[in-house]
């Protein structure tokens, strides 16, 4: 068999899927306009671009921090845990309610309206929207630098419209299989579709089939291709340990190293000049919301919700606690297959409560049947809400037993959410599309 052409097979995939790939192209089309309509002269803002299939918003968080050693820096994430302005970081900080309201009211819904007045079908979605509004929120702050995570996969999906200055990828998973493809090879070319032409990409995917299919990628786009490997994360490791860590810092979790090791890589490229102290200082007091989040004591969440994460999550969750008694809280969200999602989970939990999620959850009396036949004799418990698992958690805990719930943002958010108005807003995220017949469920993204 000749040398694989991976360029040569997406272009053949996207005509075989012509009325689908033109249709997501022109989703990117019209909101690269949006963004030139809004900001004429240019967006004022140098992006950075991360796609993969985990570690993206902790990524986009290194970037955050690290940038912000050298001018004012944002991030552009998602999901949010508990509120929508969760999503837009600035310093290292969500912006303020307020301030989300402003952008939206002022300048964003203003031209969505007047694109859709000329033509009804020109009507952003929620997440167009959303990369609008982080965009206005960027200019106003002038930030210099931001990072902005894909939300699923990275050729089709709309942060794809921005123009950037450096991409990365920090691996390529089984994750969201039904929409990118069940090869793994499919799935590398719509996450290696971030790449732009003359514009630098990262990795730190170790995979020989993936790398040679983000190489082909690179080299047809004339795109200088790093690949960060385990030698850079050893150097990094190195240089960490003379930092002292904040209890709650990304970097007590060992399997963050890779990925600050990966913004450390693309910040060398973007800042010829860096100063690696500041930036080293900065990652050890990174820190975001929902990753091994130390809620209240011996109460932890953690917004892992793949294979790849939950495994990374049960190799943590026993470098820390060791033999500690542990009682799990789970839900599932999407298709993923609970059995396979949860199984690294075997062996380390004492007792594994299985409840539901806000959106797009799992039925949790099917998640229980599934996930018993693969934790042996771990007790699978079932509980029909978030907030009562955790009810059901803190009644069997003891003296030292720690709780975590992972397993799906949105069942972590219904648990958590301190803030009942959001909780229901969340919890009935996209009714008024389902109850529309003029939009198709393609628009519900969250």
């Amino acid at each position: 068999m000749a040398i694989p052409n991976f360029p040569y097979y997406n272009a053949v995939d996207q005509i075989y899927h012509a009325e689908w790939s033109i249709a997501k192209l022109a989703r990117q089309e019209l909101l690269s306009r949006s963004v030139a309509a809004l900001w004429p002269q240019g967006h004022p803002t140098r992006l950075v671009h991360v796609a993969g299939t985990s570690g993206k918003g902790s990524t986009c968080r290194f970037l955050e921090v690290g940038l912000g050693a050298v001018g004012k820096a944002g991030a552009f994430m998602s999901p949010h845990l508990f509120d929508y302005r969760e999503r837009f970081s600035i310093g290292g900080e969500f912006v303020s309610q307020a301030e989300v309201q402003a952008v939206w009211e002022e300048q964003v819904r203003p031209h969505c309206v007047r694109l859709a007045v000329d033509n009804p079908a020109h009507v952003h979605t929620f997440q167009e929207v959303s990369i609008l509004v982080a965009l206005a929120l960027f200019a106003r702050h002038n930030v210099a630098w931001a990072a902005l995570e894909t939300s699923v996969g990275g050729r089709y999906d709309q942060t794809r419209a921005l123009a950037v200055a450096a991409t990365l990828l920090t691996n390529v998973g089984s994750d969201h299989a039904h929409l990118l493809g069940e090869e793994v090879w499919q799935r590398a070319l719509d996450k290696g579709g971030i790449v732009r032409p003359g514009v630098p990409f990262f990795t730190t995917e170790s995979a020989p089939e993936t790398l040679e299919i983000v190489r082909q990628l690179c080299a047809a786009a004339g795109a200088p291709c790093t690949v960060v490997e385990d030698p850079a994360v050893t150097a990094l490791n190195a240089q960490l340990d003379t930092f002292d860590l904040a209890p709650d810092s990304l970097l007590q979790a060992s399997y963050q190293r890779r990925n600050a090791a990966l913004a450390l890589a693309a910040l060398r490229w973007l800042v010829p000049d860096l100063d690696e102290d500041a930036v080293l200082r900065a990652f050890a007091g990174a820190r975001l919301l929902g990753r091994f989040w130390k809620v209240e004591e011996r109460v932890y969440a953690d917004i892992a919700h793949n294979i790849e994460k939950i495994e990374a999550l049960a190799g943590e969750i026993s470098r820390q606690f060791g033999e500690q008694n542990k009682i799990l809280v789970v839900g599932i969200s999407g298709q993923r297959v609970a059995a396979e999602v949860f199984r690294p989970l075997a062996g380390i939990a004492q007792t594994i409560i299985v409840t539901g999620a806000s959106y797009k959850g799992q039925d949790p009396t099917q998640v229980h049947a599934e996930i018993k036949t693969v934790l042996g004799d771990t007790p699978v418990l079932l509980a029909a809400e978030p907030p009562q698992a955790l009810q059901m958690a803190r009644s069997l805990q003891r003296d030292e037993t720690v709780i975590l719930l992972t397993g799906s943002t949105y069942m972590i958010e219904q648990a958590l959410n301190p803030d009942p108005y959001l909780r229901y807003l969340s919890a009935h995220f996209g009714w008024r599309l389902h109850a529309s017949p003029s939009r198709p469920r393609s628009a519900l993204q969250r």
